[in-house]
């Protein structure tokens, strides 16, 4: 009996801690980090249980060992998982009838299916000019999964482009923009405030990777991210509105580059070309301007 409630209490604590990340820090349950959490919490716990009992010998050791084994095995294998699905579940949306994007209440379903789909629905506030729009767009499961297990290499942003995977919810989302101003040019300024309101999220915190540069619908689902990911969301959609568009790199962080015959400000040459940068992290930042602390600064250009 002692020894289930050891193990029982090594995984309680456990747990307890990584809820109060989860929930405090925002620390999502699935990631490593949370399972580290869990590891070391259980380990120093038993540990310092072993050191309170006042028990030495071998055996007393070993058996803290298992303990510390079994604790281990129920919350990673089971609760963790467990708990992650139930809140994965609660942002999923079942559908019976589309394969097609459901974005705003402007989108237009085009295919139909008998195959149930499920969606990842969105909704994201921001302000533009004087006006405070909202955009609830449905993003298939299927394709989220998809790009997650592809390569997420930052040496090779052009992996970034928009394909034909991921074309029908950009497109989506660019016909709804459109529909909703009155020119390209504004439809295309409405899209850079959409996605400079994201949060801001370093990678580490998000994924428990340390880089880890998210494609299009990726940032879309989690509805945040870093410098990276946000510029690489900025440029797919802009070159869906066939606008010419690069990345540009300054020391440790990411923008977007936009051929824009009048605009003014920071630009840089490629190709023959001017870009003139395009901030995507923080409100209110306009084209041609630049953050301060990079004049001067090496930029580094990646076609898409």
């Amino acid at each position: 009996m002692g020894w289930i409630i050891d193990i029982i209490s090594y995984a309680f604590i456990g747990l307890c801690c990584v809820s109060i990340a989860h929930f405090g820090l925002k620390i999502p349950l699935s990631s490593g980090i949370s399972v580290n959490i869990f590891i070391i919490v259980v380990f120093c716990w038993a540990v310092l249980d072993l050191i309170m009992s006042n028990r030495r010998s071998v055996s007393d050791v070993v058996a803290v060992i298992v303990k510390i084994l079994i604790a281990i095995g129920i919350g990673f294998f089971i609760v963790i998982p467990l708990i992650s699905g139930i809140e994965s579940d609660a942002n999923e949306i079942p559908s019976s009838t589309s394969s097609g994007v459901t974005a705003g209440a402007n989108s237009r379903v085009t295919q139909t299916t008998t195959t149930p789909i499920e969606y990842y629905t969105r909704t994201y506030h921001w302000t533009y000019g004087r006006h405070s729009p909202t955009y609830t767009i449905g993003i298939p499961k299927p394709l989220y999964e998809y790009y997650q297990k592809q390569p997420h290499d930052r040496r090779n942003y052009g992996q970034y482009a928009i394909s034909d995977k991921d074309r029908k919810v950009l497109d989506s989302i660019i016909s709804d923009f459109k529909e909703n101003t009155d020119s390209k040019t504004e439809a295309a300024y409405n899209v850079v405030a959409f996605v400079q309101s994201l949060p801001y999220a370093k990678d580490y915190v998000s994924t428990g990777f340390k880089e880890y540069p998210r494609y299009p619908i990726e940032t879309l689902v989690v509805g945040k991210g870093d410098c990276e990911d946000t510029a690489i969301l900025t440029a797919a959609l802009l070159k869906e509105m066939n606008y010419d568009v690069v990345l540009l790199s300054p020391p440790k962080h990411m923008a977007v580059g936009i051929n824009c015959p009048t605009c003014s400000g920071a630009n840089f040459s490629y190709n023959g070309k001017k870009y003139y940068y395009l901030e995507t992290t923080g409100n209110n930042w306009k084209v041609g301007q630049m953050p301060s602390k990079y004049n001067g600064q090496k930029v580094l250009v990646y076609s898409m």
